[in-house]
């Protein structure tokens, strides 16, 4: 299997007329989203006791890296990626100025694995048919 792309033009709204950048460039098409109760059945192959410890495992996971980042840890599955917590905020001028029930959890980020970015690097591509 290959990751599609399609390819789209270029709007540039910065630059004036005759400066405008034109041309296009390849955007990834998602062949659709894959979500944990089928990635358990494809896993499992048909083991009705498998997809139950997968899905077992999923909430015990699921539940201690919600817990350690809620504690300010990072959470990093080697090889794979690390989950962190980013703060919402406003700024201000002085440290003093802002107390922590000012703060937020903004979201969660992952960052990607450098072994995982290795092997997608060796992904192939494949223009996605016209429609």
């Amino acid at each position: 299997m290959s990751i599609r792309y399609k390819f789209v033009p270029i709007y540039d709204n910065l630059n004036e007329e005759g400066e405008k950048v034109t041309g296009f460039y390849p955007k990834v098409v998602s062949r659709g989203t894959i979500g944990k109760e089928r990635m358990f059945d494809d896993i499992s192959r048909g083991s009705s006791s498998l997809r139950a410890e997968l899905a077992r495992s999923w909430m015990l996971m699921a539940d201690y890296i919600e817990e350690k980042l809620e504690d300010g840890y990072d959470v990093c599955l080697d090889d794979f990626c690390t989950f962190g917590v980013s703060a919402k905020y406003r700024r201000v001028d002085r440290k003093n100025e802002i107390r922590a029930e000012s703060i937020s959890v903004k979201g969660m980020h992952v960052r990607v694995s450098k072994a995982i970015n290795q092997k997608l690097k060796r992904a192939r591509f494949e223009r996605e048919p016209e429609k």
